[in-house]
């Protein structure tokens, strides 16, 4: 793809991208991106990421504020972050085989020629607003999809067990007791025992849930 082509393309994209709404929030297109707004403050992002050897494009995508993050920097967890940034999630496409983004096992999404385009930047369109925005809306303010995401991929949360515990903190009716029940006995989720469960007891006790995954 030249620079020329390039150019044309991502601004073609931010223009298909304007009007994406999400209730709660202000979503800004900016260039090769979007940003997300709650109180007026940017507290989330995503952005798309040229692969110059691939001649492709994958998604990255990022929260660093809103209710859920600001409860979540409370507590201190006693091991590592599964992320490297200062954010409460963070993912990209690179390597993902959901296909949620791209059609192929890589993640990515070949540089459209010019005829191409259009179709091209339609169809990022309806994978943003059909998955992505609210993914990441869910990581802002809790709702009902919020703990089933960090189900299906804990490792994109710094502190998933931490983030839980702040989504239900922010908003009581975005877990139930199958949900409960799953997260307890996920390793990737309850790291340490001691720590970890101890953010539960109150719903345990409420549900009459399990202690947690058990030692091998």
């Amino acid at each position: 793809m030249s620079k020329e082509d390039r150019i044309y393309f991502e601004k073609e994209l931010t223009k298909h991208l304007r009007g994406i709404e999400y209730p709660g929030l202000t979503i800004r297109v900016v260039k090769a991106g979007v940003k997300f707004l709650w109180n007026k403050t940017v507290v989330a992002e995503l952005d798309f990421q040229f692969v110059l050897r691939a001649n492709s494009y994958t998604l990255q995508g990022r929260v660093f504020g809103g209710p859920i993050f600001e409860c979540s920097q409370k507590h201190i967890p006693p091991y590592r972050s599964n992320i490297y940034n200062e954010g409460c999630f963070s993912f990209t496409t690179s390597g993902r085989q959901d296909k949620k983004f791209s059609d192929n096992v890589c993640g990515d999404i070949g540089a459209p020629k010019l005829d191409e385009v259009a179709s091209m930047c339609q169809r990022i369109r309806r994978s943003l607003e059909g998955y992505y925005v609210p993914l990441i809306a869910g990581c802002i303010i809790p709702n009902h999809s919020t703990v089933q995401n960090v189900l299906e991929s804990p490792t994109d949360y710094a502190y998933p067990a931490v983030f839980i515990h702040s989504a239900i903190t922010c908003n009581p009716a975005c877990i139930d007791k199958q949900m409960l029940d799953r997260l307890l006995s996920n390793n990737k989720i309850i790291k340490n025992k001691a720590f970890d469960l101890a953010l539960f007891n109150n719903l345990q006790a409420l549900y009459g849930c399990c202690t947690g995954p058990q030692d091998s």
